[in-house]
């Protein structure tokens, strides 16, 4: 009988051990597989971060380099933490996973939150080179509505054209910033030999602010009546050559 009873404890011990070798074996494999769907996760996550990133760095050299414009210390730093996260190591991430997969759960938050940061930030320079755009667009406007009173001239209305498409499309842009640098140095130079806004050709031609109001309405409407301007208005635009081509009087 008492062998009987030791066959059975040791039958027993090997069931035991065998039982928690399994439970460790099933341990490890469901650690392994959750490592493996932290990592697949934290992978989709960095490269959402890198493609904001990228952006983020083309939208700020387009704003810096080329429109010379300072980047706040906000987005500055949203760049820097970003880099910073986005460089992580095979062997950190090795680290992090020895550690826990919660630890590797907490690094996919803090990708998640860098991104939106980031993503803030790009919005931000967006934000500035949307009103450089409206104002430059609206400088085009004013080009052209001078160009309609003083003779459009084939070139001018070629070089408001390109000004206008290059900043229609300076936030999403198919080039890269050193083209649209060379783009914008050639276009810069082409258009401020236009007359490109009303203050500057009342300068050039000594014209009084009344004269400069007629200009716009007529640029506007394209007809005045006579009764509408007065002696002096008439006489200023007369003495400019440009104007003298182009205002015609009709009965």
């Amino acid at each position: 009988m008492a062998i009987q009873t030791t066959e059975l404890e040791s039958e027993l011990d090997s069931l035991e051990q065998k039982a928690e070798e399994y439970d460790t074996r099933t341990n490890t494999e469901d650690r392994v597989v959750q490592a493996k769907n932290g990592l697949q996760r934290l992978n989709r996550e960095l490269n959402k971060l890198k493609r904001s990133l990228d952006d983020f760095e083309r939208q700020t050299r387009i704003l810096t380099e080329i429109f010379g414009r300072s980047l706040p210390p906000k987005a500055a730093n949203s760049r820097e933490e970003a880099r910073s996260i986005a460089r992580v190591s095979q062997d950190d991430l090795l680290d992090i996973i020895d550690d826990s997969t919660q630890s590797l759960s907490r690094h996919i938050d803090d990708v998640r939150e860098t991104q939106e940061e980031v993503d803030d930030a790009v919005r931000f320079v967006n934000k500035h080179l949307q009103e450089i755009r409206r104002q430059q667009l609206d400088n085009a406007d004013t080009a052209e509505s001078i160009q309609k009173i003083v003779g459009e001239d084939p070139d001018a209305i070629k070089t408001i054209s390109r000004y206008r498409s290059f900043f229609r499309s300076i936030l999403s842009p198919n080039d890269s910033v050193s083209q649209l640098n060379s783009r914008w140095q050639e276009l810069e130079s082409d258009f401020e030999n236009l007359d490109t806004d009303w203050e500057g050709f009342q300068k050039r031609h000594g014209l009084s602010e009344q004269t400069i109001e007629d200009l716009k309405a007529l640029s506007r409407e394209g007809q005045l009546d006579l009764d509408e301007l007065s002696d002096a208005s008439v006489n200023e635009m007369l003495d400019v050559s440009e104007l003298r081509s182009t205002i015609k009087v009709s009965l």
